[in-house]
Parts: structure tokens; sequence; C-alpha cells
């Protein structure tokens, strides 16, 4: 018999966020990870991108993910192909597969991705900088020396 997994509800204004590199106000908060699920097989992470901000093309080594867009209008290019990523959009985006990500509308585009098997949430504290708060102000538009590397299968 397999041991059961910890079950656990994470509010809105829970999880532990990291403002990422790009525009100013590009959050990702992590909601379930191996960090509070001992041997879980995703990670689950909400993601605010402001207008103009853009997750550059890449691909994962191994992991799966589904996008599932909350709010905003965005366009999401799979392999090549645009895709319209609006309220209520899923995607689907297989290892292997490059993907990018753009928000086209002034409001910030909301989404949340699950990943699989887990470890992005490893990259998002290695590029970000921690959000020690929920009201805290994001900081003005930075880099980061490791977003543009090859790290935790992540391929740039």
């Amino acid at each position: 018999m397999t041991q059961k997994l910890k079950s656990l509800v994470v509010p809105e204004t829970e999880g532990q966020a990291f403002w990422q590199p790009g525009v100013k106000g590009n959050c990702i908060t992590v909601k379930t990870s191996p960090w509070n699920i001992d041997k879980t097989k995703h990670t689950v992470f909400t993601h605010e991108l402001p207008y103009g901000g853009e997750v550059k093309e890449h691909l994962h080594l191994n992991d799966d993910e589904i996008f599932i867009c909350l709010d905003g209008e965005g366009c999401i290019t799979i392999d090549g192909i645009q895709h319209p990523f609006e309220k209520h959009s899923i995607a689907f985006v297989g290892a292997g597969s490059k993907h990018k990500i753009q928000t086209l509308s002034k409001d910030p585009l909301k989404f949340v991705v699950i990943s699989s098997p887990p470890g992005l949430e490893e990259r998002f504290k290695l590029i970000g900088i921690p959000k020690l708060n929920i009201n805290e102000e994001a900081p003005e538009a930075f880099t980061s020396e490791f977003a543009q590397q090859n790290t935790h299968g992540v391929i740039r």
C-alpha cells in the first residue's frame, strides 16, 4: 500500500512568492511543492505577469506543464504556433516542447501552472527575489545571471 500524501488547502494570500526577472511586478507564488508536501509528484504555482511581460522561450527536459488562465489576455506559443491565452483557457505543454507566454492586456495575465515532476520551485528561488509579504511593493525590473542559464531541467 502506498503512503497517503498530506492534503491541504492553500489560500490565495499564502504560498512562497518570488519576484521574477523581467518587468516590474512579475511574481510567482509556489502553492504546493515538496516544500510543503513531502513526496508530491507536482509543483503548483500562480504567476502574475504584468503588461509587457514575457516568459521567454524555453523547454523542459522532463516536466509536463498544465497552464490554466485565471484572468487577463495573453498569447502562449508552443513549438512555434501561437495560441490565444485568456480567462478559462487551458494549455498542456509536454516535456521537450518549446514554449513562451506573453501578456497582451493592460491588466496582468494571471495563471496557474501544474508542473510534474516537481523541481521548478528551486529555479524560481534561485533566479528570484523573495516577496516577504502580500502588500510589498514590487521591485523595479531586474535581471538575474541565473535566468539565462540552463538549470533545473529548463533549457533556454
